[in-house]
Order: structure tokens, then C-alpha cells, then sequence
């Protein structure tokens, strides 16, 4: 079995590229940022059938702001003291600073080895949480927590 190839090195540091390609943003802001973001899905792409099983919604964005993760939230799952909503488990941090990604920007959420999820239709407002990296075609959002907030209304 060949062996996979070693990620590049960058400079004479042991900072290692990812193998996909390194990920760019914009100055001052951290490659990846835990968020929570509410908005409506303004359109949904699906994969051919012979192509890898992956679901794609873009969102435009109503608010969205960083999170953090609190002592409470990591409470063992089933005891008592454990949220009830997979969203309830990211705290939004309380600051002023302004939130990751302005109202009206978009943001994809992408779904590996599903090829629908049930309720997310474009039109569909929801409220979602996960880890905001930035490829090459824009912030994105792999496997995220979600929320249907309300299903295809104005």
C-alpha cells in the first residue's frame, strides 16, 4: 500500500500546511473561529449520484457571533445538568466586538456523507453552530449543529 503524502512544510518551521491546501483569511482574524449564525437558506446544491455523498446550503446570514464553550456545556451527556438543544451547547461570548460575519454575507454549510437533510430547504430560517473556516470560495461550515427556526416563510 503507497504510503500518503507528507503535508508541505512551511519555512524551516514544524507548521504544517493541511493536505487540502492552506486556508486563507483575512488579516487579523483567526483561520477558524467557533460561531453561531441565524439566517435563511437561499439555496441548496445536491451531488450527482456517483459523486461522494455531501449536502451543500448556503445561508444568508441575519446575525452571527463567536461562541464559546463553557464549564456548563461540558456537562456528560444524559446527566441533568446537560443542555437539551445541540445549540443550547455553544454559549455566545459576550462581547461587543462585531460577530465573525456581517448581516447579508453567506455562508455555506456542508453536510459530509449526507446526501439530504431533512427539513433544510432553501427558504428554511435556521440557527446554526459549528467551526467557520474559509476556503477558497468563501466561509464555510462543515457538519454544523443545527436548528429549523421556521420552514419557508417571508
Amino acid at each position: 500500500m503507497p504510503t500518503p503524502p507528507r503535508p508541505e512544510r512551511r519555512g524551516g518551521t514544524a507548521e504544517y500546511l493541511p493536505v487540502h491546501g492552506s486556508m486563507s483569511h483575512q488579516p487579523g482574524m483567526r483561520p477558524r473561529v467557533r460561531v453561531l449564525v441565524e439566517g435563511r437558506i437561499s439555496e441548496v446544491r445536491l451531488q450527482p449520484i456517483g459523486a461522494l455523498p455531501r449536502y451543500e446550503a448556503e445561508v444568508e446570514i441575519r446575525q452571527s457571533l463567536r461562541t464559546v464553550v463553557s464549564a456548563q456545556t461540558k456537562a456528560a451527556r444524559g446527566s441533568f445538568a446537560a443542555p437539551t438543544s445541540a445549540i443550547a451547547m455553544d454559549t455566545p461570548e459576550l462581547s461587543d466586538a462585531p460577530g465573525p460575519l456581517a448581516p447579508g454575507a453567506r455562508v455555506r454549510l456542508i453536510w459530509h456523507g449526507q446526501r439530504s437533510v431533512p427539513g433544510l430547504d432553501a427558504g428554511t430560517r435556521l440557527r446554526c453552530s459549528g467551526m467557520l473556516a474559509r476556503d477558497a470560495v468563501g466561509p464555510v461550515i462543515y457538519n454544523p449543529r443545527y436548528e429549523i427556526v421556521s420552514r419557508h416563510t417571508p
